[in-house]
């Protein structure tokens, strides 16, 4: 048995830090560099999970999350770096969150999002653990991209409510209605991603009841479904700015056209004047 696979003794604990990176991982990519440069065991393909020195391990995901277990956070940003020729889409800003996963025959129920009490620390801990903190911190970023998103539209709805109509800086407009509608695109893609993992139907009831606990302390379910009521909304005042501008547009052609019309009779009135 690995040490990753075997069991640690009581009042044990190790640090768990995820980081979300980028649009996605090559995971092939990141395997081949595991294996490759740093000596790793591939413990799961998809997602990637891989067994480091000792009892670390290192989840990756597709959606460009990074989870580390039992490394320091001077090796943890090092492998991040590392691992960067694999990223595709780096992200501005990377999100990070931490706790502290306590190992032994005392299981408790998950007492809060920087804490986690489980019986062992083997491959479908290790893994479940990865998958939920992954997921965590991609929904971070698309929390706050979303926010940003409805910001930028909340000015433009709110100058309409004021004004009654579009205000002008028509490219910015766009920008900001292109913006909102790329993170409605990517966070579907994103979520179509985070279905109930296999390990939860692989691992048994103990895993099942863990996967339970987890994403109730970290509220995925409720942050899916909020997330998804935002991008709802994005799409709504998206549509209904563009089918503003386009009024507009057609507007200024049809007072162009007329123009161009008076413009033609008083030339011709003109040439018959002389």
């Amino acid at each position: 048995m690995s040490s990753v696979d075997a069991r640690v003794g009581d009042g044990d604990s190790v640090v768990v830090r995820a980081f979300d990176v980028a649009s996605s991982y090559d995971l092939k990519a990141v395997r081949e560099l595991v294996e490759r440069e740093l000596g790793g065991r591939i413990l799961s393909t998809n997602p990637l999970l891989a067994g480091l020195e000792g009892r670390q391990m290192m989840g990756v995901f597709e959606y460009g999350s990074l989870v580390t277990l039992d490394l320091s956070e001077t090796r943890a940003q090092a492998l991040l770096n590392h691992l960067d020729r694999c990223a595709q889409r780096p992200n501005k800003d990377t999100i990070t969150d931490e706790f502290v996963l306590h190992i032994g025959a005392d299981e408790r129920r998950p007492v809060g999002t920087e804490e986690l009490h489980v019986r062992e620390l083997n491959r479908d801990t290790g893994l479940l653990v990865a998958v939920v903190l992954s997921r965590s911190v991609a929904l971070e970023y698309y929390e706050r991209l979303v926010a940003d998103a409805l910001a930028h539209l909340e000015q433009t709805i709110g100058y309409l409510a004021s004004k009654g109509k579009i205000p002008r800086g028509e490219r910015d407009i766009t920008k900001q209605v292109g913006l909102a509608m790329l993170v409605e695109h990517e966070l579907a893609v994103s979520l179509a991603a985070f279905d109930e993992p296999e390990i939860v139907w692989d691992g048994g009831q103990s895993i099942g009841a863990l996967y339970v606990d987890l994403k109730r302390e970290f509220d995925l379910d409720d942050r899916v479904r909020i997330l998804q009521q935002k991008i709802a909304l994005i799409s709504r005042w998206s549509t209904f700015i563009i089918s503003r501008l386009e009024g507009r547009r057609a507007q200024m052609l049809e007072a162009t056209i007329i123009v161009l019309i008076v413009a033609e009779i008083v030339l011709a009135l003109i040439g018959k004047l002389h």
